[in-house]
């Protein structure tokens, strides 16, 4: 998994949201992420003239968006930190709306060592024999509190 820079939330949030619609629609617009983040178009502006200081967008105005290889680069390794953490809350049950919402939260502040922990254990699940014995004791013991009794 990639290093991305320190980057705030926000400034994650704008790069992830430009990244899918990049990918969704082809191109981004000021107004498609002001809708996506739920901001007024002037703090996009400002958001996106950071981003282009910071050499992850080219802008210009009344022109389109474009990720640079950088941006791109950064946008993808924040793409993956918030898959991983969405499938590892899947795994355990969690509700995909809830998963989705609580990866987004969590993806900012776990290190990537734990993240590549949640990782490496989501895909030992996946090749792990007896996977979904120990999953169904994990959800008996979510519900009953207790584990289940042997057969």
């Amino acid at each position: 998994m990639k290093t991305s820079p320190r980057l705030s939330q926000s400034v994650e949030d704008y790069l992830e949201t430009m990244y899918c619609l990049s990918r969704d629609k082809g191109e981004i617009k000021v107004k498609d992420i002001s809708q996506a983040l739920d901001v007024k178009p002037p703090s996009v502006v400002e958001a996106v003239q950071k981003l282009s200081q910071m050499g992850l967008v080219s802008y210009q105005r009344y022109r389109e968006i474009k990720l640079t290889p950088d941006g791109r680069q950064v946008a993808e390794a924040i793409m993956e930190r918030h898959t991983v953490l969405e499938d590892f809350l899947n795994l355990l049950g969690v509700g995909v709306e809830v998963a989705g919402d609580d990866a987004c939260a969590m993806e900012h502040v776990l290190s990537k060592s734990t993240i590549c922990n949640l990782k490496s254990f989501a895909e030992f699940m996946e090749i792990y024999p007896y996977a979904s014995q120990f999953m169904e004791a994990f959800y008996h013991y979510h519900q009953h509190g207790k584990l289940p009794e042997e057969k």
